[in-house]
C-alpha cells in the first residue's frame, strides 16, 4: 500500500467497539492522502409477522439511529481533518460491508470486534469475522 491515495472502509455504528476502531485508524494507520469510507449498515429487521405500524416505528427508528451516527463520524472525519464520505447498503452486515469495500475500490477494511468468546460468535454471529473471511483486501480487526 505504498504510494498514491488509498481508500479505506472504516465499518462504524453506534457501539464503542467501532469508534476504537476508527481512533485506532486516525492513530495508527491514516496516511496524507487517504479517502475514507465510513460503512454503515442498518439492522436488519424481520417484518414478516409485524404490523404495517410496528414496521413504520421500527424504520424510523433505524433511519434516526443512521443519522446519527453519520452526524457523529462526519464530526470526528472534521476534528481530524481527513477527507470521505458517508455510506450505508442494506443487507447481511459482513456480505454487505465486503461488497461495499468492493464497489469503492478500498485497499483495506478497519473493523471494531466486540471480542466475542468462541460460543457467542456461533451463536450469534460476528461481523468482523465474515469481513476477514470474505474480503478481497487486507482486514484491520480492532479488538
Amino acid at each position: 500500500m505504498s504510494g498514491g491515495s488509498r481508500s479505506v472502509l472504516v465499518c462504524i455504528d453506534a457501539s464503542e467497539f467501532a469508534e476504537r476502531a476508527f481512533e485506532y485508524y486516525v492513530q495508527n494507520v491514516w496516511r496524507q492522502g487517504d479517502n475514507v469510507i465510513l460503512g454503515y449498515i442498518p439492522e436488519f429487521y424481520n417484518f414478516e409477522f409485524a404490523s404495517p405500524r410496528v414496521i413504520e416505528q421500527l424504520l424510523k427508528e433505524e433511519s434516526d439511529k443512521c443519522n446519527k451516527v453519520e452526524e457523529k463520524y462526519k464530526q470526528k472525519m472534521t476534528e481530524h481533518n481527513l477527507s470521505g464520505k458517508f455510506k450505508t447498503d442494506r443487507g447481511k452486515p459482513g456480505d454487505a460491508l465486503c461488497k461495499m469495500a468492493q464497489d469503492e475500490g478500498a485497499t483495506l477494511i478497519v473493523i471494531g470486534s466486540r471480542g466475542l468468546g468462541k460460543v457467542r460468535r456461533t451463536l450469534i454471529g460476528s461481523v468482523s469475522s465474515d469481513v476477514l473471511h470474505h474480503a478481497h483486501v487486507p482486514v484491520l480487526v480492532c479488538k
